[in-house]
């Protein structure tokens, strides 16, 4: 059976710079995937890559959108919980 040894503390609280990483990280990640999605769909319905600058554009801001929607959604859920374990307390009284 595991035990509680003091308290439990998070390492990585949720920060104003943790929040601006996680966004870059998330955009990153979001262009990768919408980039390679978007050759994919490109190979399969035309049999042919073209990649105009509109196309560019539009997984740009499709990346950005996404990446900060999902980025501010965890930040938010973190700092929610944060909250929340501060006012309830322990499960485990000792």
């Amino acid at each position: 059976m595991l035990q509680r040894t003091g308290s439990m503390k998070r390492k990585n609280k949720p920060t104003i710079i943790l929040l601006f990483l996680s966004i870059v990280y998330m955009i990153f990640c979001c262009l990768i995937f919408f980039a390679l999605a978007m050759i994919i769909i490109q190979l399969l319905i035309d049999h042919k890559l073209s990649i105009d600058q509109s196309d560019i554009e539009h997984v740009l801001a499709a990346s950005i959108i996404a990446g900060t929607a999902a980025a501010l959604r965890a930040w938010i859920f973190a700092k929610i919980d944060e909250k929340k374990a501060r006012k309830s307390p322990p499960s485990y009284p000792q």
